[in-house]
């Protein structure tokens, strides 16, 4: 079996969560209704450019688990290419690399859901010149890589990005 000769990195700010509770710590925050309905316009919205990825990477946080949970749902992942990664929980971009590259070669789409400003800084550092200065909740930004492997990733190995963010009228509806 031949390894991929392209690598597809997708990585997404997991969606709206609730802020204003006192009683609830940063890590236990579920989605709000906003949230719920902007992960799974971006989950459907995945599915329709066939951006399925291979395994998803998803913070262990409760907003991040729930919109992994939404993606996967509607991407018909199955619980083995679901991973839930402690490492994820406010990771720099950095140590988001790094777990990106020590994923396997026969993984050619790799999805990773975090936090921000990480997530927003990887795809910074992965594309200097893309013009995405922050992901927005539920947004994605899909990099695709000329590599065989993800030790290689980098800005010289970009050949397409993609940016997609919940659409707009879908937050004035929901307000």
């Amino acid at each position: 079996m031949s390894l991929p000769r392209v690598k597809r990195l997708t990585v997404m700010r997991h969606a709206d969560a609730r802020w204003n509770d006192p009683g609830t710590d940063d890590f236990a925050r579920p989605l709000n209704r906003r949230g719920l309905s902007g992960a799974e316009a971006m989950a459907r919205r995945l599915l329709e450019l066939e951006l399925v990825p291979d395994r998803l990477l998803a913070s262990t946080a409760r907003r991040a688990e729930q919109t992994a949970d939404i993606v996967a749902r509607e991407l018909s992942l199955s619980v083995r290419h679901v991973q839930r990664e402690d490492a994820l929980y406010l990771a720099s971009a950095a140590d988001m690399l790094r777990l990106v590259q020590e994923t396997g070669p026969r993984i050619a789409h790799l999805m990773v859901i975090a936090h921000n400003p990480g997530a927003s800084h990887l795809v910074h550092l992965l594309v200097p010149r893309g013009g995405i200065s922050t992901l927005t909740t539920a947004a994605v930004c899909s990099i695709v890589f000329e590599a065989d492997d993800w030790r290689a990733i980098g800005p010289e190995t970009v050949k397409e990005v993609q940016h997609h963010a919940p659409p707009s009228r879908l937050w004035g509806l929901l307000r």
